[in-house]
């Protein structure tokens, strides 16, 4: 429940934070109240120490694309970061939210990372040369 509670404060502030970040921007069409905000993949699982790019785009009311600088966050740093271009970066096993915000709208994504030995079970390993 905390990390329930931890997650939509955190989402929050990512809402507040870019309303804000567009200042005096100009960066096309203003987006509506009806915008919407996609994610992909909306799902990602890696190994600790791999990476994955996620992408975001704001689309308006008619489903048209709109320019838009996002501003990404994970729920769970420990577990994964989040570079300033969406590159996911998995640090130990665990589960976070990565958030990419625009423009007052917000998506996330679900990022499981697992451990090297789990990230290399089912895949076949090199023969034995005893």
């Amino acid at each position: 429940m905390r990390s329930i509670r931890s997650a939509r404060a955190l989402l929050a502030l990512v809402l507040l934070a870019t309303a804000g970040a567009c200042g005096g921007e100009s960066l096309g069409p203003a987006a509506s109240g009806s915008s919407t905000v996609s994610v992909v993949p909306s799902l990602a699982t890696i190994g600790e120490g791999q990476a994955v790019q996620l992408t975001a785009k704001l689309f308006d009311e008619f489903g048209d694309p709109l320019e838009a600088a996002f501003a990404w966050s994970s729920s769970n740093p420990d577990v994964a970061t989040v570079s300033v271009g969406g590159t996911v970066f998995g640090r130990r096993e665990g589960r976070a939210a990565i958030i990419a915000g625009a423009h007052g709208h917000a998506q996330t994504a679900a990022v499981v990372v697992l451990r090297k030995e789990q990230e290399s079970e089912g895949k076949p390993r090199p023969p034995s040369t005893n």
